[in-house]
């Protein structure tokens, strides 16, 4: 086991399975110039402005068990390769966000992430130290069909134990296998709230694109580094 403590490790080894998962996301339209508010040095925007919000239940997840999750997206640029870059995570337990941000760089907090069904309407709600910055919703209203890509690139950036500099500073492309179990299109709604731990709001939309529930299996293996500073 390649993880610490070597005694009792927190986490395994990829590919992690997380069958029947849930949620709903939506694409939206941001300013390029808020892009790059959340961009490492190391990439550039992307050729559209478009950013996504997704608020998912994972039910099961081999072997990490059950957690639920929210993320933002944005897209963006690294050389020649272009994919959606995650500037934003959050999940609800601890192996979830070890494993996240120790293998593939993603910026992983705790927090509350809650996704009910009332009705016809699917909200999601993200909250941490007690302000709750994210609320979104989707009311579907029939079947879609669109692209689902799950190409993320991320930044991983470690600081050596002395202070001195960084050990790690990498960019990193993982590619998540997806079967589309259920997918419906319909109105959404994002509100961001003002958090300096969490500052969602420099993403926020100007105009959205598409709103969606969906239900599907994934697979999450090891990336690939496609960037080396350090």
């Amino acid at each position: 086991m390649k993880s610490i403590p070597i005694q009792a490790p927190m986490y395994p080894e990829p590919p992690y399975k997380y069958p029947g998962a849930r949620g709903i996301l939506i694409v939206y339209e941001t300013e390029p110039n808020n892009i790059k508010k959340v961009l490492p040095d190391v990439l550039e925007v992307g050729d559209m402005p478009l950013a996504f919000l997704g608020i998912m239940e994972y039910p099961k997840c081999e072997p990490l068990g059950p957690y639920n999750e929210a993320y933002l997206m944005v897209q963006a640029k690294c050389g020649d390769v272009s994919a959606w870059f995650n500037p934003f995570m959050w999940v609800t337990t601890e192996e979830a966000l070890v494993a996240g941000r120790e293998i593939w760089g993603f910026p992983k907090k705790m927090a509350d992430i809650e996704l009910v069904q009332k009705e016809e309407k699917v909200m999601g709600t993200v909250e941490r130290k007690g302000i709750k910055f994210i609320e979104a919703v989707v009311e579907p209203s029939g079947p879609l069909e669109m692209p689902f890509e799950a190409t993320i690139m991320t930044f991983k950036q470690m600081l050596k134990g002395d202070g001195s500099g960084l050990d790690v500073k990498k960019v990193i492309l993982t590619s998540n296998p997806l079967e589309i179990k259920k997918m419906m299109g319909g109105e959404g709604k994002i509100k961001f709230a003002k958090s300096k731990e969490d500052p969602v709001d420099l993403l926020k939309p100007t105009k959205l694109a598409a709103s969606v529930y969906v239900e599907y299996d994934m697979t999450l293996p090891y990336g690939k580094i496609i960037k080396t500073i350090v």
